[in-house]
């Protein structure tokens, strides 16, 4: 069943090229899975390495956009870096990526393949229905594996509870452990361009490849 997910329509009058992928699924949250570890070394990053030598950051597709959306709505894109921006800095200098969970760990093979902020998020832990806006003064959360962030000017996912996720950094209190088995992916798409329809479909074909994810329902808003 499609997890209720809405956007702002304000936030059109900023920047039109807003859309988000969508996609939720059942999973039985793994430790990370040295085959999956063997693709993305062998095959993965020596692609995407060669697919963005010599290029500029505002150059490279899924980050472009996501810049662009950044100055639009009043973040300094150089300070506050996306999510696959910044992944992608450090497949670019050869350093490792981080070992999560068989979903955490799709998550950031998709969006470093296709330069979108990729969020995965435990539905177990997110309260009523789901809206992009966005956030305004004092408003933030509690990042993963960071304290406190300061969201003001950035779109951000809110629930009942609050906010909770953003293509900045997403919040502790939605991630995906062990225990989840209930999952919602949001690709953050601002460039209309890219075949977010494509991508979804990769998208879902990696998760059941390398995180057995069943019952998958994907969406674009």
């Amino acid at each position: 069943m499609k997890y209720q997910v809405s956007i702002d329509k304000n936030l059109y009058q900023v920047y039109p090229e807003i859309r988000l992928g969508l996609m939720r699924f059942q999973a039985d949250v793994k430790e990370p899975d040295p085959a999956f570890w063997a693709h993305m070394d062998q095959e993965v990053l020596p692609r995407v390495r060669k697919a963005i030598e010599g290029k500029a950051w505002a150059e490279i597709p899924g980050i472009k956009g996501s810049r662009a959306a950044y100055k639009a709505f009043g973040r300094k894109p150089g300070r506050y870096r996306v999510s696959s921006e910044a992944l992608i800095r450090r497949v670019r200098r050869g350093d490792d990526l981080y070992h999560i969970n068989s979903v955490v760990d799709v998550n950031n093979l998709i969006s470093v393949e296709s330069g979108l902020s990729v969020g995965s998020y435990d539905l177990a832990r997110v309260q009523g229905p789901v809206l992009l806006r966005k956030a305004g003064e004092g408003e933030g959360y509690v990042g993963i594996g960071r304290d406190f962030l300061d969201m003001e000017n950035m779109l951000v996912l809110v629930d009942d509870e609050g906010l909770f996720g953003s293509s900045l950094s997403d919040s502790r209190r939605t991630m995906v452990t062990e225990e989840a088995k209930d999952i919602l992916v949001v690709l953050h798409c601002f460039e209309e361009d890219l075949d977010l329809e494509a991508l979804l479909e990769t998208s879902r074909q990696a998760f059941e490849r390398f995180a057995s994810a069943r019952d998958i329902e994907t969406w674009i808003i």
